[in-house]
């Protein structure tokens, strides 16, 4: 980095990059990083410093040698020809399979446009199994069901995609039928199993131009499974519930802190009125919320959940507009098939999984994380 000498951002040693190959191509750093044995969630490229990785207990650099803007535009080749021209107006993202590993690239320009820089976040090649993630019997039950509407909740880059990915492919080995994703970008690839997977990418070069527009599509493809990739906006929060309304199971995600947060969201996206608050709490058939800590040793995530399967008296608050009494009610009734994030926390807190301070920026319920003494 300019001026690196002086950053306070860690170096990895000889032994724990793996003898990097400094003098080899960006793409040659980056596939050798991508099939190291090194913890980490992202790899961040700009130009004039050295590569860095997002690894859980925060940023460290691969090496002090920097990156050459030279290095950044042949990569940029690679990952999109007619880069040069898309990124005059704003980034741009790609995924795109490297060999052993498929990547997502987010470009940009930085500096009033004089330095480039990437970010480069990487996937699975198939999809991890559902047991393997460390959700709850109760969350993993989300993938037998056929219809209505389940949504992923959490902040950016809390591992929803890759809970999303799972529960299909689960889908995908147990019974026959038409999944039908829309994506931005299209991450995990989903292998064909006993389904047929149409994974539909948003852009104006991709396959469908908005999530809206991918939803609207949708019902006339006759899917047995839906998957909205994010709910931005009004439209597509409505399209998504008329699926879920007309027969498919529909699995969307949706940026949100808490349970009762993102209830409320999508209550305002479709409009805040009785009518769409009751089509909600009918359609509705389970909340699943999360977020990803860093372990006491640094070296991996543990995932924290929060989970709510309505029962009628949920559905009751949902449809009268009461959701901000779903925590109380969350709070005091925990059973199969809900639970808070703070029990969640408690679990690994007690197993010494993860530190005190890494749990209290992760509870959805702040005051209850005090008031248990966690």
């Amino acid at each position: 980095m300019e001026n690196h000498l002086s950053s306070q951002i860690r170096t990895l040693s000889y032994v724990e990059n793996e003898d990097h190959p400094v003098f080899g191509t960006l793409v040659e750093q980056i596939l050798h990083l991508l099939n190291s044995k090194l913890i980490f969630s992202d790899i961040l490229i700009h130009q004039n410093s050295p590569l860095m990785l997002r690894q859980p207990k925060g940023l460290v650099a691969v090496t002090d040698s920097p990156i050459t803007r030279e290095e950044l535009e042949e990569f940029f080749e690679v990952v999109e020809p007619n880069w040069a021209e898309r990124i005059q107006d704003r980034a741009f993202d790609r995924s795109i399979d490297l060999h052993t590993a498929r990547i997502r690239a987010n470009c940009f320009t930085f500096q009033g446009k004089r330095r480039l820089g990437c970010v480069i976040r990487r996937f699975p090649k198939e999809p991890l199994a559902l047991a393997a993630l460390g959700l709850r019997q109760s969350e993993q039950d989300f993938a037998k069901l056929t219809s209505g509407l389940v949504l992923i909740i959490g902040d950016t880059c809390q591992g929803k995609s890759t809970t999303i990915a799972s529960m299909l492919d689960e889908i995908n080995k147990r019974r026959s039928g038409h999944i039908i994703t829309i994506e931005d970008p299209v991450e995990t690839l989903i292998p064909q199993r006993k389904c047929i997977i149409t994974q539909r990418e948003v852009g104006h070069d991709g396959d469908v131009e908005s999530f809206y527009l991918g939803a609207l599509d949708a019902l006339r493809e006759r899917p047995d499974v839906i998957v909205i990739g994010e709910i931005r906006d009004a439209q597509t929060a409505q399209e998504a519930l008329a699926l879920a309304e007309s027969g498919p199971l529909v699995l969307a995600s949706l940026h949100a802190r808490s349970t009762e947060l993102g209830l409320q969201k999508m209550v305002r996206l479709l409009g805040n009125t009785e009518p769409q608050s009751q089509a909600l709490a009918h359609a509705l058939r389970g909340v699943l919320c999360q977020a990803l800590l860093p372990s006491v040793q640094g070296e991996r995530y543990h995932l924290a959940t929060e989970c709510l399967t309505p029962s009628p008296e949920v559905t009751q608050m949902i449809a009268t507009g009461n959701v901000s009494a779903i925590r109380g009610w969350m709070t005091g009734k925990e059973a199969e098939g809900c639970h808070t994030m703070n029990a969640s926390l408690r679990v690994l807190l007690a197993a010494g999984k993860v530190s005190v301070e890494d749990a209290r920026n992760a509870t959805t319920d702040r005051l209850g994380f005090a008031e248990q003494g966690l």
